[in-house]
């Protein structure tokens, strides 16, 4: 079975998961990327990345401009603000030079309208990798989900992370067989490696006394900072819950734009660390020094930074508007839950960790990872593919 997955952009963490559905495959697994996308992001180096390492199985599609309808210009990729709109050409002839038994396409819009007229023309099954939630679509246009609920008679089957986005999926009709939880991956082998060997380094001490505190722990965020990922809600309650925990301090690794305003008006508070963007392979450090992994996300589907600090033996506390929660956190076992517009809720969650074994918790975090790393997931998509019957 030769499967083409046409992802027009994904980062770092998807290498390994898209290696190891090559090796299952035995080389018949293919991904499509955009490189223009990723020059947008300038992230060249990714580009050279996924060339050294997929090797022929790596399908540049050099002919998609994507034009933003926030600055209404074809030379922006990132931001929060307007909607992106992709131009492309010869895209159906890229795919057919693969001749794939199964196409893979992402969500549905971007390059799943053309995949959908592909099926329809050479009748090749067609998934869709999903992973919206009803959180996230609470506010979706009418006509979003009808596009939806068409788009559906072609699909065969949807690849999505977990209960969340299966829920979102049966509420607009589509049948619960069709769907398949395979979840979504971390680059979790890779930064647990690099966590173990920078704990038994020299350096290590010296990195993590540069945050911590006598009788203090050291909370950690990472993600963009604007609006969506709540960091102005953890900040307010940070200097509630500092009163009680003088000694605690919070790091935050990660840029967008809000860090200026918030940078502002808390970079210079003693105990905060407003560090800005941390490149993805210095991350690690950040993982092996902190005690608590916090994310006060107002919407997200699945944030990986959860896993990615699980798999590194770290609690975690992250919002219920985190599509992730459902599998990931056991309240009291491996973390704890809140309401980020419930700033009492934030402050009670941090002040529990001062109660609480982390070691054990962070143990719990190991083991409730495991099912959600590179393997597993890439096992789960491998099965659903080749065990998949044709539709009656």
């Amino acid at each position: 079975m030769r499967v083409l997955y046409a992802n027009q952009v994904f980062l770092d963490y998807r290498v390994p998961y898209y290696k190891e559905l090559i090796r299952l495959f035995g080389g018949d697994f293919y991904v499509m990327f955009s490189p223009n996308r990723y020059r947008l992001m300038h992230r060249d180096d990714l580009v050279a990345r996924i060339g050294r390492e997929f090797g022929a199985n790596a399908v540049a599609f050099r002919h998609d401009y994507l034009f933003d309808t926030a600055t209404m210009s074809f030379n922006r990729v990132d931001g929060e603000r307007g909607q992106k709109i992709p131009f492309m050409f010869g895209f159906l002839t890229a795919i057919r030079r693969v001749r794939p038994d199964v196409l893979i396409t992402e969500a549905f819009f971007q390059w799943t309208p053309w995949a959908v007229l592909y099926h329809c023309l050479f009748g090749t099954p067609l998934y869709i990798g999903y992973e919206r939630t009803p959180h996230t679509e609470r506010n979706n246009a009418r006509w979003k989900t009808w596009h939806r609920r068409i788009t559906d008679r072609f699909v065969r089957g949807y690849l999505v992370n977990g209960q969340e986005t299966r829920r979102y999926l049966m509420s607009i009709g589509i049948r619960a067989e069709k769907i398949h939880c395979v979840g979504i991956s971390a680059d979790s082998e890779g930064l647990k490696s690099s966590v173990e060997a920078f704990r038994k380094s020299p350096d290590y001490a010296t990195f993590r006394q540069q945050f911590h505190r006598a009788n203090g722990l050291m909370y950690l965020f990472s993600g963009q900072i604007v609006e969506r990922k709540g960091l102005k809600y953890l900040l307010a309650a940070w200097m509630e819950h500092r009163q009680k925990f003088p000694d605690d301090t919070l790091v935050v690794c990660g840029g967008g734009d809000q860090f200026d305003e918030l940078n502002a008006q808390y970079g210079s508070v003693e105990g905060i660390f407003m560090l800005g963007r941390v490149p993805y392979n210095e991350i690690y450090r950040y993982y092996a020094a902190a005690d608590v992994f916090v994310l006060p996300t107002l919407e997200d589907n699945w944030s990986l930074v959860v896993p990615e600090a699980m798999a590194c033996g770290l609690p975690v506390a992250t919002s219920i508007y985190n599509g992730c929660h459902v599998e990931l956190i056991r309240e009291g076992v491996n973390g704890f839950t809140f309401d980020t517009f419930r700033r009492d809720t934030i402050v009670n969650v941090l002040a529990k960790f001062h109660y609480a074994d982390l070691a054990a918790m962070g143990e719990a975090s190991v083991r409730m990872e495991q099912p959600f790393d590179t393997q597993s997931c890439a096992r789960r998509v491998f099965e659903c593919l080749t065990n998949s019957k044709p539709q009656q």
